[in-house]
């Protein structure tokens, strides 16, 4: 048999056992011992990237949580965050939710995963705003808003909602490195959804695009509380003068 049949066989058995036959010549024991150590080292990377999400189960279910992942996981990339991004890939592609996962728990991961890649994201400095009133502008490359059906941002052992209520946040990295959120009301999260999807609007224009979404409001009405969320924004670093790519 060729060697790297041999390795296939060998990484095989030690993903899924009970799935594979046992390769010959190697003691039970250091087998176990092998398996043990890959499965604690990448249930390590996920367990801290996941946090909250691991707090809401007893070890033994996390465990068993994990084990599909860990059978079928590639690992193409030794990167942190690379194993974190493939198992939130893995939840919401391939895993089969069970009666006792919480129903928030693609919501969840995908908070926690985003707090991770924003902490690590690489991006240029942006440019300060001079001229709110006559400047191009843009979200932050290390801002993001997102709308969930489950209030995320708040879940903990002793907070695990079982019904809906929409919450609209914007994600940061702010000028220490730190991540954190904003809780946003609908019209500001409509606002700099417009303006993370089209870089390079004036705040005239930012208006003119979300007019449409709020018709009830006069532009005349908007511009105003407009341009005071994006100065606020703004002073944050959030929202900054527009750079051409």
């Amino acid at each position: 048999m060729k060697f790297q049949q041999v390795q296939r066989d060998f990484v095989a058995y030690l993903r899924s056992p009970e799935q594979h036959e046992k390769p010959l010549d190697i003691e039970q024991e250091r087998l176990d011992v092998y398996r043990e150590l890959l499965f604690n080292n990448v249930s390590g990377f996920i367990s801290s990237a996941f946090p909250v999400l691991k707090s809401l189960y007893s070890e033994q279910t996390w465990q068993q949580r994990l084990q599909p992942f860990f059978a079928g996981y590639r690992c193409e990339n030794p990167f942190f965050l690379s194993i974190a991004q493939s198992f939130l890939e893995f939840l919401q592609h391939q895993y089969q939710l069970q009666p006792d996962d919480p129903v928030f728990m693609l919501e969840l991961a995908h908070y926690e995963w985003l707090e991770l890649e924003l902490a690590t994201r690489k991006a240029e400095a942006g440019l300060p705003i001079r001229d709110l009133k006559q400047q191009a502008l843009q979200l932050s490359d290390l801002a993001s808003v997102q709308a969930y059906q489950y209030p995320v941002h708040k879940i903990c052992l002793e907070f695990q909602p079982t019904e809906t209520e929409a919450s609209f946040l914007l994600i940061h990295r702010n000028s220490d490195d730190e991540v954190k959120f904003i809780a946003l009301n609908q019209l500001t999260t409509l606002l700099l959804q417009v303006l993370a999807q089209q870089p390079g609007l004036t705040l005239a224009e930012l208006v003119s695009q979300l007019s449409p979404y709020v018709p009830q409001l006069d532009p005349c009405q908007l511009l105003p509380g407009a341009e005071q969320i994006l100065a606020d924004f703004a002073e944050k670093g959030i929202v900054q003068a527009f750079q051409a790519g």
